[in-house]
């Protein structure tokens, strides 16, 4: 996670499970993104994480590793359920089609200093986001052209 051959700050751990989807189109059925302190993955700060179809918890969402004194509150005035520490919670982010990216990681782990961008990073980032998301949005219509077609001819007359 850094250029010019300096002594890593951050590891990732990244694992995608693709199949080709009924449209003919490269479908994700499942993606891990780790960041992790130590290069045997022992020592993990967060995971996002997507797993299509689950219904016992969201299926893009965020695990964050570490204590809180409001969960410990929490978990014990609801009696509901004993939560051991946020890992064990699933931070919903986005959905399906709206889920953090690769790049929003990159993005992180440069902003908050656990990474060191290249010049130019922020522009090569923003392209490769927008592609997602362009990509996305094309399967949202595909699934429900009736909503884009309201859309587009709720759009303002091109003026001549």
């Amino acid at each position: 996670m850094t250029p010019n051959n300096k002594k890593p700050k951050a590891w990732l751990d990244l694992q995608y499970r693709c199949y080709l989807g009924e449209s003919g189109h490269l479908m994700v059925v499942s993606s891990f993104c780790g960041v992790y302190a130590d290069e045997g993955r022992q020592d993990c700060l967060c995971h996002y994480d997507y797993e299509r179809g689950k219904d016992t918890y969201p299926e893009a969402h965020l695990q964050v590793y570490g204590t809180s004194p409001a969960l410990k509150s929490m978990t014990k005035a609801s009696g509901v359920r004993r939560v051991a520490g946020l890992e064990k919670l699933h931070f919903p982010v986005g959905g399906r089609r709206y889920r953090p990216t690769l790049e929003d990681i990159v993005e992180f782990l440069i902003v908050e200093k656990f990474a060191t961008g290249r010049d130019g990073w922020e522009q090569v980032v923003q392209e490769n986001r927008d592609r997602f998301l362009e990509i996305q949005l094309r399967a949202a219509i595909r699934r429900r052209p009736d909503v884009a077609h309201q859309v587009l001819n709720e759009l303002p007359a091109a003026e001549s």
